[in-house]
């Protein structure tokens, strides 16, 4: 929408890669690195490691995820999420802080960019206020009333491919719309198994003790959680075709 005209113009664009994205996403990514070089607007790729295979090595930090917990007790829990600060927002917020021209830990008062957030109007919740005095924030999609629905039907209008939701192939958070996406690539849902099944075996499992971990919150083996639609399920209902799209009214 910015290269079209149709949102303000932006002097630079930033992607924060975990390194543990589906295949989708980098691929959307390479279509934008694309969109961008053609419209002059720099793309800084920023990283803090490979979310994956820091979580898996011993002599790492690990940041914790939302796990999905069951206790010795059968009780359920979730694990603190400190992923998306030490993977997402802290190389962002460098990149941010070189651009703005200040230091690590510089403080300054005077406002010196300005971030674009492409959070959508049904997403209005993760709004939030900037972290320091230097930066504002703009949600032009939620001043406009845009969802993701007009997002994906905007993208399809001009060419180009649906966007992929952007979240590691193993996130917890995942809904089974978006764990049959993963599964619907064999490499990442090979991938999403081998890890849920690592947070019961070596250093994930040793930190968990004696609870044990899963991504998904059936709390099972993530290969053995039924995620399919109701279509799929042979569920469907008879009088589906029939919407009008009036329930919303």
């Amino acid at each position: 929408m910015i290269i079209h005209g149709e949102l303000p113009p932006v002097d630079h664009a930033i992607f924060s890669d975990t390194g543990w994205e589906p295949q989708a996403v980098y691929q959307h990514l390479e279509t934008l690195k694309g969109e961008c070089d053609t419209a002059g607007i720099p793309l800084h790729i920023v990283s803090n490691g490979n979310i994956r295979e820091d979580a898996l090595n011993p002599e790492h930090r690990f940041a914790s995820m939302p796990i999905h917990i069951r206790r010795q007790d059968g009780k359920p829990a979730i694990g603190r999420r400190q992923c998306t600060s030490e993977y997402k927002i802290k190389p962002l917020m460098a990149k941010q802080r070189e651009l703005a021209g200040l230091k690590p830990r510089q403080r300054c008062n005077e406002h010196r960019i300005t971030t674009v957030i492409g959070i959508s109007w049904d997403e209005a919740q993760r709004m939030r206020d900037p972290a320091f005095p230097w930066i504002r924030n703009d949600y032009p999609l939620i001043d406009n009333r845009i969802r993701r629905e007009d997002c994906i039907r905007w993208n399809t209008e001009h060419g180009y491919p649906p966007p992929p939701r952007s979240s590691c192939i193993g996130c917890p958070y995942h809904s089974n719309t978006e764990w049959r996406a993963i599964r619907d690539n064999p490499i990442d849902w090979a991938d999403a198994i081998d890890f849920d099944t690592q947070l019961r075996r070596g250093r994930l499992a040793h930190l968990l003790e004696p609870s044990e971990g899963f991504l998904h919150p059936a709390r099972i083996p993530l290969e053995q959680v039924d995620i399919r639609s109701k279509e799929e399920a042979g569920q469907g209902a008879l009088f589906d075709m029939e919407c009008e799209g009036m329930c919303g009214l």
